[in-house]
């Protein structure tokens, strides 16, 4: 990923990518009383397939870091989703991904005094002259398409596509048994708008058209606003 985009920022798309290693988690119950929730224990899957996820690069501590969700099958097709470790997941061969480079804005991670976990928050990188994206990071109990409206706002154009990950309170997503646990992670995909995969605790994915003001961040919520242009 790195020797892809020269330490920019960027976000990935992956679809049918094949892996050798992939390794993931899930939401979880939280350990303590300082987290809405955690994370599972380590899934090692061999030979599996990417099927549909996203990721955004930016920097940890100084270091390239990948923040990762999506939807992957193994070989007997059975279907899992959730976070996946970039660091221990390993391609089986060479694969063409799209990717849009970021000027101008990075996400780097610092503390979050409101959450209690260290997150993704975007930095200003360099001057944008005429901007045609936005990056953004949007808030606890704010429902999803009014965080992503307000991200619009700033700057003052139409959204063409919304690319983004994060979690959710539950899920509820139309022709779908709602998830109703208290964090899920969240994929948004481009089937049609508004459109996501989430997983809850009991690991059973599930994917459709976010119900519009029943969905509500639960961690935090990273987009990338591809603006329509004037």
């Amino acid at each position: 990923m790195t020797d892809a985009v020269g330490g920019a920022g960027a976000w990935f798309d992956l679809s049918d990518v094949p892996t050798k290693t992939l390794t993931f988690v899930r939401p979880a119950p939280a350990l303590d009383d300082h987290h809405v929730a955690w994370y599972s224990s380590e899934t090692v899957l061999q030979d599996a397939t990417i099927r549909k996820a996203g990721a955004h690069l930016g920097r940890r501590d100084g270091e390239v870091f990948a923040h990762v969700h999506g939807l992957w099958s193994e070989e007997n097709g059975t279907r899992h989703a959730g976070h996946l470790l970039a660091e221990k997941t390993f391609l089986s061969t060479d694969h063409t991904v799209d990717i849009w480079v970021m000027e101008g804005a990075m996400f780097e991670t610092a503390p979050d005094a409101e959450t209690g976990f260290t997150l993704f928050r975007p930095v200003r990188t360099t001057p944008v002259g005429a901007p045609n994206a936005v990056l953004g990071a949007i808030r606890p109990n704010e429902i999803i398409e009014e965080g992503i409206a307000k991200c619009a706002g700033k700057a003052g154009l139409p959204v063409a596509v919304v690319k983004g990950l994060g979690s959710l309170v539950g899920a509820q997503l139309e022709g779908e048994t709602a998830l109703r646990d208290i964090a899920t992670e969240v994929l948004l995909t481009d089937a049609e708008p508004e459109s996501a995969i989430a997983v809850g605790f009991a690991g059973s994915p599930i994917s459709g058209v976010m119900i519009t003001g029943k969905n509500r961040v639960c961690v935090t919520f990273e987009v990338l606003l591809l603006l329509s242009p004037t």
